[in-house]
Protein backbone atom coordinates (compact mmCIF):
# COMPACT_ATOMS: atom_id res chain seq x y z
CA UNK A 1 0.00 0.00 0.00
CA UNK A 2 1.23 3.43 -1.06
CA UNK A 3 0.76 6.38 1.05
CA UNK A 4 1.40 10.03 -0.54
CA UNK A 5 2.48 12.82 2.17
CA UNK A 6 1.84 16.34 1.06
CA UNK A 7 3.63 18.59 3.39
CA UNK A 8 6.44 21.66 2.27
CA UNK A 9 9.48 22.83 4.72
CA UNK A 10 11.22 26.35 4.34
CA UNK A 11 12.89 28.93 6.48
CA UNK A 12 9.46 30.96 6.38
CA UNK A 13 7.36 27.65 6.92
CA UNK A 14 9.70 26.08 9.32
CA UNK A 15 10.53 22.22 9.25
CA UNK A 16 7.79 21.27 11.98
CA UNK A 17 5.63 20.26 8.95
CA UNK A 18 7.98 17.81 7.33
CA UNK A 19 9.27 16.54 10.41
CA UNK A 20 5.85 15.30 12.31
CA UNK A 21 4.98 13.72 8.59
CA UNK A 22 8.43 11.96 8.74
CA UNK A 23 7.71 10.47 11.85
CA UNK A 24 4.44 9.35 10.42
CA UNK A 25 5.94 7.82 7.34
CA UNK A 26 8.68 5.96 9.45
CA UNK A 27 5.37 3.99 11.32
CA UNK A 28 3.51 3.70 8.33
CA UNK A 29 6.38 2.10 6.71
CA UNK A 30 7.53 0.03 9.83
CA UNK A 31 3.67 -1.78 8.86
CA UNK A 32 4.92 -2.48 5.14
CA UNK A 33 3.59 0.96 3.72
CA UNK A 34 5.00 2.74 0.74
CA UNK A 35 5.60 6.61 1.70
CA UNK A 36 6.29 9.52 -0.72
CA UNK A 37 6.32 13.14 -0.28
CA UNK A 38 5.08 15.45 -2.57
CA UNK A 39 6.53 18.89 -2.62
CA UNK A 40 6.08 21.79 -4.05
CA UNK A 41 8.98 22.99 -6.69
CA UNK A 42 9.48 25.95 -4.89
CA UNK A 43 10.95 24.45 -1.74
CA UNK A 44 13.03 21.72 -3.64
CA UNK A 45 15.83 23.05 -1.34
CA UNK A 46 14.30 21.35 1.71
CA UNK A 47 13.16 18.10 -0.46
CA UNK A 48 14.89 14.83 -0.51
CA UNK A 49 16.03 12.87 -3.75
CA UNK A 50 12.82 10.85 -3.36
CA UNK A 51 9.94 13.25 -3.03
CA UNK A 52 7.47 14.15 -5.72
CA UNK A 53 7.90 17.62 -7.21
CA UNK A 54 4.51 19.68 -8.49
CA UNK A 55 4.36 22.93 -9.89
CA UNK A 56 0.88 23.52 -8.39
CA UNK A 57 -1.87 22.06 -6.27
CA UNK A 58 -3.89 20.78 -9.06
CA UNK A 59 -1.01 18.53 -9.45
CA UNK A 60 -1.79 17.12 -6.16
CA UNK A 61 -5.12 15.22 -7.03
CA UNK A 62 -3.93 13.67 -10.30
CA UNK A 63 -1.73 11.62 -7.68
CA UNK A 64 -3.61 11.33 -5.42
CA UNK A 65 -5.88 9.02 -7.15
CA UNK A 66 -2.86 6.45 -8.02
CA UNK A 67 -2.42 6.19 -4.25
CA UNK A 68 -4.26 4.21 -1.26
CA UNK A 69 -3.92 6.89 1.16
CA UNK A 70 -3.49 10.77 1.12
CA UNK A 71 -2.10 12.60 3.99
CA UNK A 72 -2.00 16.30 3.69
CA UNK A 73 -0.07 18.43 6.38
CA UNK A 74 -0.35 22.09 5.06
CA UNK A 75 -1.77 25.60 5.91
CA UNK A 76 -2.26 26.27 2.11
CA UNK A 77 -5.18 23.81 1.78
CA UNK A 78 -8.65 25.53 2.72
CA UNK A 79 -11.81 23.90 3.17
CA UNK A 80 -13.22 23.87 -0.41
CA UNK A 81 -9.66 22.79 -0.89
CA UNK A 82 -9.84 19.78 1.26
CA UNK A 83 -13.00 18.89 -0.01
CA UNK A 84 -11.94 18.70 -3.85
CA UNK A 85 -8.96 16.34 -2.60
CA UNK A 86 -11.71 13.82 -0.07
CA UNK A 87 -13.70 13.82 -3.72
CA UNK A 88 -10.88 12.11 -5.21
CA UNK A 89 -9.06 10.62 -2.79
CA UNK A 90 -11.49 9.53 0.14
CA UNK A 91 -9.29 8.21 2.45
CA UNK A 92 -7.47 11.62 3.64
CA UNK A 93 -5.67 11.97 6.31
CA UNK A 94 -5.67 16.04 7.58
CA UNK A 95 -2.79 16.89 9.99
CA UNK A 96 -4.04 19.97 11.77
CA UNK A 97 -3.51 22.15 14.90
CA UNK A 98 -5.27 25.28 14.23
CA UNK A 99 -9.02 24.14 13.34
CA UNK A 100 -9.91 27.10 11.66
CA UNK A 101 -10.16 26.28 8.27
CA UNK A 102 -13.72 25.94 8.17
CA UNK A 103 -15.65 22.63 7.99
CA UNK A 104 -14.15 20.14 5.45
CA UNK A 105 -14.63 16.24 4.84
CA UNK A 106 -11.65 14.11 5.62
CA UNK A 107 -11.56 10.42 6.89
CA UNK A 108 -8.65 10.75 9.60
CA UNK A 109 -7.96 13.96 11.29
CA UNK A 110 -4.35 13.67 13.20
CA UNK A 111 -4.23 17.01 16.17
CA UNK A 112 -2.09 16.55 19.29
CA UNK A 113 -4.62 19.63 20.73
CA UNK A 114 -8.02 18.38 22.29
CA UNK A 115 -10.43 20.29 19.30
CA UNK A 116 -13.76 19.00 18.36
CA UNK A 117 -14.30 19.28 14.58
CA UNK A 118 -17.59 18.57 12.62
CA UNK A 119 -18.99 15.10 12.02
CA UNK A 120 -17.87 15.22 8.17
CA UNK A 121 -14.14 14.26 9.80
CA UNK A 122 -15.09 10.05 10.45
CA UNK A 123 -12.84 9.57 12.69
CA UNK A 124 -10.77 12.70 14.53
CA UNK A 125 -7.85 11.17 16.82
CA UNK A 126 -7.07 14.63 18.71
CA UNK A 127 -4.99 15.09 21.91
CA UNK A 128 -1.11 14.51 22.82
CA UNK A 129 -1.59 10.96 22.52
CA UNK A 130 -1.23 11.72 18.81
CA UNK A 131 1.25 13.96 18.57
CA UNK A 132 3.68 12.54 15.88
CA UNK A 133 7.26 12.10 16.99
CA UNK A 134 9.82 10.33 16.23
CA UNK A 135 10.80 6.94 17.20
CA UNK A 136 13.53 8.24 19.73
CA UNK A 137 10.79 9.98 22.03
CA UNK A 138 8.95 6.77 22.70
CA UNK A 139 11.71 5.07 24.70
CA UNK A 140 11.71 5.58 28.03
CA UNK A 141 12.87 8.88 30.11
CA UNK A 142 15.88 7.94 32.29
CA UNK A 143 16.06 9.55 35.60
CA UNK A 144 19.96 8.46 36.02
CA UNK A 145 20.55 11.97 34.61
CA UNK A 146 20.55 15.00 36.81
CA UNK A 147 19.52 17.83 34.24
CA UNK A 148 21.50 20.72 34.66
CA UNK A 149 21.39 22.73 31.09
CA UNK A 150 19.29 25.37 29.92
CA UNK A 151 18.43 24.24 26.46
CA UNK A 152 17.68 26.85 23.82
CA UNK A 153 16.52 26.04 20.49
CA UNK A 154 14.28 27.99 17.93
CA UNK A 155 13.25 25.33 15.66
CA UNK A 156 14.69 24.05 12.55
CA UNK A 157 15.03 27.77 10.68
CA UNK A 158 14.65 30.07 13.89
CA UNK A 159 12.34 32.28 11.39
CA UNK A 160 12.88 35.20 13.30
CA UNK A 161 16.64 34.83 13.83
CA UNK A 162 15.89 35.16 18.26
CA UNK A 163 19.03 32.63 18.77
CA UNK A 164 22.31 35.67 19.20
CA UNK A 165 19.39 38.22 21.13
CA UNK A 166 18.38 35.45 23.67
CA UNK A 167 22.24 34.71 24.45
CA UNK A 168 23.37 38.30 24.75
CA UNK A 169 20.42 38.94 26.83
CA UNK A 170 21.48 35.73 29.32
CA UNK A 171 24.89 37.24 29.38
CA UNK A 172 23.36 40.48 30.45
CA UNK A 173 21.84 38.96 33.19
CA UNK A 174 25.16 37.52 34.35
CA UNK A 175 23.81 33.86 33.78
CA UNK A 176 26.31 31.06 33.99
CA UNK A 177 27.16 30.56 30.20
CA UNK A 178 28.91 27.05 30.83
CA UNK A 179 25.35 26.14 31.75
CA UNK A 180 23.72 26.85 28.66
CA UNK A 181 23.55 24.41 25.53
CA UNK A 182 22.32 25.84 22.07
CA UNK A 183 20.76 23.84 19.34
CA UNK A 184 20.28 24.67 16.31
CA UNK A 185 18.31 23.53 13.21
CA UNK A 186 20.28 22.76 9.82
CA UNK A 187 18.63 25.74 8.33
CA UNK A 188 18.83 28.31 11.01
CA UNK A 189 18.58 31.83 10.62
CA UNK A 190 22.34 33.79 11.19
CA UNK A 191 23.44 30.58 12.30
CA UNK A 192 27.51 31.56 11.36
CA UNK A 193 27.08 34.63 13.80
CA UNK A 194 25.30 32.40 16.54
CA UNK A 195 28.06 29.79 16.28
CA UNK A 196 30.91 32.87 16.36
CA UNK A 197 29.34 34.39 19.23
CA UNK A 198 29.33 30.86 21.44
CA UNK A 199 32.72 29.88 20.53
CA UNK A 200 34.17 33.03 21.28
CA UNK A 201 31.64 32.90 25.14
CA UNK A 202 32.97 28.93 25.29
CA UNK A 203 28.73 28.33 24.91
CA UNK A 204 28.24 24.37 24.36
CA UNK A 205 26.24 24.48 20.71
CA UNK A 206 25.33 21.18 18.37
CA UNK A 207 23.65 21.89 14.80
CA UNK A 208 21.83 19.90 12.80
CA UNK A 209 21.13 17.38 15.23
CA UNK A 210 19.29 14.44 14.36
CA UNK A 211 18.16 12.77 17.47
CA UNK A 212 17.63 15.54 20.03
CA UNK A 213 16.49 13.67 23.21
CA UNK A 214 19.87 13.01 24.35
CA UNK A 215 20.28 17.16 24.79
CA UNK A 216 16.75 17.05 26.04
CA UNK A 217 17.50 14.65 28.47
CA UNK A 218 20.47 16.85 30.16
CA UNK A 219 17.54 20.13 30.78
CA UNK A 220 16.46 21.74 33.62
CA UNK A 221 14.72 24.13 31.13
CA UNK A 222 14.81 25.32 28.11
CA UNK A 223 13.80 28.27 25.92
CA UNK A 224 12.52 27.25 22.57
CA UNK A 225 9.58 27.99 19.93
CA UNK A 226 6.41 26.50 20.31
CA UNK A 227 6.30 24.56 16.93
CA UNK A 228 6.38 20.87 17.37
CA UNK A 229 8.89 21.00 19.47
CA UNK A 230 6.30 21.51 22.34
CA UNK A 231 5.20 18.08 21.74
CA UNK A 232 8.82 17.00 22.30
CA UNK A 233 9.89 19.14 25.30
CA UNK A 234 6.78 18.09 27.01
CA UNK A 235 7.26 14.07 26.53
CA UNK A 236 11.35 14.64 27.91
CA UNK A 237 9.84 16.57 30.94
CA UNK A 238 11.52 19.67 30.16
CA UNK A 239 10.24 22.51 31.97
CA UNK A 240 9.95 25.63 29.16
CA UNK A 241 9.48 29.28 28.45
CA UNK A 242 8.24 29.17 24.91
CA UNK A 243 8.73 31.77 22.53
CA UNK A 244 5.67 31.87 19.74
CA UNK A 245 7.52 33.16 16.11
CA UNK A 246 4.20 32.10 14.28
CA UNK A 247 0.53 32.85 14.53
CA UNK A 248 0.18 28.76 14.30
CA UNK A 249 1.50 28.31 17.45
CA UNK A 250 -1.48 30.39 19.22
CA UNK A 251 -3.81 27.11 20.10
CA UNK A 252 -0.95 25.50 21.52
CA UNK A 253 -0.02 27.46 23.74
CA UNK A 254 -3.73 28.50 25.05
CA UNK A 255 -3.53 24.54 25.89
CA UNK A 256 -0.43 24.28 27.35
CA UNK A 257 0.51 27.25 29.26
CA UNK A 258 -2.55 27.07 31.92
CA UNK A 259 -1.51 23.33 32.95
CA UNK A 260 1.44 25.00 34.18
CA UNK A 261 4.79 23.07 32.70
CA UNK A 262 5.33 26.31 30.74
CA UNK A 263 4.84 29.61 30.00
CA UNK A 264 5.03 31.77 26.86
CA UNK A 265 5.77 35.39 25.34
CA UNK A 266 4.41 35.98 21.95
CA UNK A 267 7.10 37.69 19.07
CA UNK A 268 5.57 37.15 15.71
CA UNK A 269 3.30 40.03 16.13
CA UNK A 270 5.36 43.12 17.80
CA UNK A 271 7.59 45.88 16.18
CA UNK A 272 11.58 46.32 16.78
CA UNK A 273 11.32 48.22 19.88
CA UNK A 274 8.32 45.79 21.68
CA UNK A 275 10.70 42.75 20.65
CA UNK A 276 13.90 43.85 22.48
CA UNK A 277 11.03 44.61 25.65
CA UNK A 278 9.70 40.61 24.97
CA UNK A 279 13.21 39.64 24.61
CA UNK A 280 14.04 40.70 28.43
CA UNK A 281 10.58 39.86 30.17
CA UNK A 282 11.03 36.27 28.46
CA UNK A 283 14.53 36.05 30.02
CA UNK A 284 13.15 37.56 33.48
CA UNK A 285 10.75 34.54 33.39
CA UNK A 286 13.37 32.06 32.91
CA UNK A 287 15.64 33.78 35.99
CA UNK A 288 12.52 33.20 37.86
CA UNK A 289 11.68 29.67 36.90
CA UNK A 290 15.12 28.77 37.21
CA UNK A 291 15.61 29.34 40.96
CA UNK A 292 12.20 27.48 41.52
CA UNK A 293 13.11 24.00 42.22
CA UNK A 294 9.34 23.43 43.45
CA UNK A 295 8.27 24.45 40.02
CA UNK A 296 10.45 22.61 38.37
CA UNK A 297 9.58 19.49 39.39
CA UNK A 298 5.84 19.91 39.64
CA UNK A 299 6.31 20.96 35.58
CA UNK A 300 8.34 17.76 34.98
CA UNK A 301 5.53 15.78 36.27
CA UNK A 302 3.07 17.25 34.54
CA UNK A 303 4.75 17.71 30.77
CA UNK A 304 5.73 13.92 30.87
CA UNK A 305 1.95 12.86 31.53
CA UNK A 306 0.40 14.40 28.73
CA UNK A 307 2.67 12.91 25.95
CA UNK A 308 4.67 9.15 25.52
CA UNK A 309 5.60 9.59 22.55
CA UNK A 310 3.75 6.78 20.74
CA UNK A 311 1.20 9.11 18.41
CA UNK A 312 3.23 8.26 15.07
CA UNK A 313 2.25 4.42 15.82
CA UNK A 314 -1.00 5.22 17.19
CA UNK A 315 -2.04 7.12 14.07
CA UNK A 316 -0.27 4.29 11.63
CA UNK A 317 -2.21 0.96 13.45
CA UNK A 318 -5.05 2.48 13.38
CA UNK A 319 -5.46 3.59 9.60
CA UNK A 320 -3.91 0.42 8.94
CA UNK A 321 -6.54 -1.70 11.05
CA UNK A 322 -8.99 0.39 8.91
CA UNK A 323 -7.58 -0.57 5.36
CA UNK A 324 -7.07 -4.32 6.45
CA UNK A 325 -10.95 -4.21 7.20
CA UNK A 326 -11.26 -3.28 3.49
CA UNK A 327 -9.37 -5.98 2.28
Amino acid sequence: MKALIRADAAVEIGMGHRVRCQALASAFERLGWTCQFVVHHRYRQFASDHDLLIDCEEDLLSLAEQADLVILDHYGYQADNIARLFQVQPNLLVVDDMNDRGIFPAKWLVNPLNQVYSSQVAMPLTGGQYALLRPSFSQHYSESITPDRLLLTLGGTDPLALTLPFLKALEKTGFLLDKVQVMLGKNARNSAEVLAYCEEKHIAWQQGVSDVTPLMRQARMAISAAGGTLFELACMGVPTVFAQVAENQTRSLEQHVPMTWCDAVRFDDVSEKQQVERIEHLIRLVMIYWQDDAWLTKARKIARSLVDGKGADRVAKTVHQEFLGMI
